[in-house]
């Protein structure tokens, strides 16, 4: 099954989707029947939005291991793309009866979620909160569990900066990736090869190169508002509530009672005069409604007291009114700068100012990863972006002389010093 995979990979090819689709479903073995639906994902790869139709009755299949095989052919087929059919297909499977088929489901979620928000997709953030709740739920069965903290880790892959991709913007296969996506998926046999998923990473960057493979500073625009393609806001770590001992509460026809009987001896010692001494000082409660001429002013101290809040909780919504109102204010637009953080679904926004002194040297080219620029400006200086790190430019320290020998280089930050330099001799 995965020699098919690997021989047809990107193809879509007809005959090797019908073999895969007739071992999956006569196949004995349940093996070969998991890895016959998960390789349609490989070979589908270039077309992800037919694979959730291709697969979906498998993954209703009464066996756990094609249900399994189908998430994982969706998540293989639609990485990065956000694609509604796809999460409508493995939503279910989220909460699959079988803990392995869960594990597969998240994994492939988190495939097809990745470098997508919450502003393109609702369910962005509800997945995210599933997946806190599984990682902290106790009682969480293990495979589950382990799904959900890859399915974490493979959202946030790389600092949020990287996505998957089985194949170049050209179309051409990315051997690497689709070596490394293959041998990730046998860590069903063996847990370490769990990080061969790293292979198929590529950065979601644009870094602009001049003749003389420098970068330099110009600017250029993305059409879209900021917050579809920024990073998705940071998890708050979990903070532990310390145990406040509250007052006892005391209720109103306790106090009444306490206050009758208190009256009652009284009057059988002393008298009436005696006791109407000593009603005046017993401590008056706010939550009961006393007997006498005294009553209607308490009541209107208490409606004093509900109004002020009912107009802080009017002033809390206006607030929150406010706040919807500001983020609708929201730029239609965002200007970025050389180097700058571009994800595949934001390349068909960006466009180059007119006026700009750099151009791409292939307008049809995608405009993300290293992109070649040609100086439209040649007898103009050219002003390059600083690569300092932040602490040494605010100094005013552009670092040490690269001729400068390892013994003199200051370590900072418990960093092993460069080594001395030496002379590479080719062996014969």
């Amino acid at each position: 099954m995965f020699a098919i995979a690997m021989a047809y990979q990107g193809t879509a090819n007809n005959s090797a989707i019908r073999r895969l689709l007739h071992f999956a479903v006569s196949d004995e073995s349940d093996d070969v029947r998991r890895t016959a639906v998960l390789a349609l994902g490989f070979v589908l790869c270039s077309e992800p939005e037919q694979t959730p139709r291709i697969v979906s009755l498998l993954s209703e299949s009464y066996n756990a291991h094609v249900r399994y095989g189908a998430a994982m052919a969706v998540g293989i087929s639609c990485a990065g793309s956000g694609s509604s059919e796809a999460i409508s297909l493995l939503e279910p499977l989220t909460s699959d009866a079988v803990d392995f088929v869960r594990q597969g489901a998240l994994i492939a979620m988190a495939m097809v979620m990745l470098q997508t928000t919450e502003a393109r997709e609702v369910r962005v953030g509800s997945f995210r909160r599933q997946l806190e709740k599984i990682i902290n739920d106790k009682h969480e069965e293990t495979m589950s569990k382990m799904g959900a903290i890859l399915a974490q880790g493979i959202l946030d892959a790389g600092g949020r900066n990287v996505a998957i991709m089985l194949q170049s913007r050209t179309g051409h296969d990315r051997v690497t990736a689709v070596v490394g996506m293959a041998v990730f998926s046998q860590f069903w046999y063996w847990y370490p090869l769990i990080y061969f998923i790293s292979l198929s990473f590529v950065p979601t960057a644009f870094i602009g190169l001049n003749e003389d493979l420098r970068m330099p500073k110009f600017d250029f625009t993305s059409e879209a508002k900021p917050f579809m393609f920024g990073y998705p806001p940071s998890v708050a770590p979990l903070t532990t509530a310390s145990a406040v001992k509250l007052p006892t509460a005391v209720l109103s026809t306790s106090v009444r009672a306490k206050a009758r009987g208190a009256r009652k001896d009284l009057e059988s010692r002393s008298g009436k005069s005696i006791v109407q001494e000593a009603t005046a000082t017993l401590p008056s409660n706010k939550q009961s409604i006393p007997d006498g001429p005294n009553s209607n002013a308490e009541i209107l101290v208490d409606d004093e007291s509900t109004a002020t809040a009912r107009d802080e909780n009017a002033m809390d919504v206006e607030g929150v009114v406010d706040s919807k109102k500001s983020t609708s204010a929201e730029p239609l637009f965002e200007v970025l700068s050389n180097p700058a953080r571009v994800v595949p679904a934001q390349e068909k926004y960006i466009k180059f100012n007119e006026n700009s002194r750099y151009a791409p040297l292939k307008l049809k080219r995608a405009p993300s990863g290293f992109v070649m620029l040609r100086d439209l400006e040649p007898s103009e200086p050219v002003e390059l972006v600083s690569t300092d790190s932040p602490a040494s430019a605010a100094a005013g320290n552009t670092g040490p002389s690269p001729n400068a020998p390892a013994s003199t280089v200051v370590v900072e930050d418990n960093e092993p010093p460069p080594p001395e330099p030496f002379e590479y001799m080719p062996t014969e």
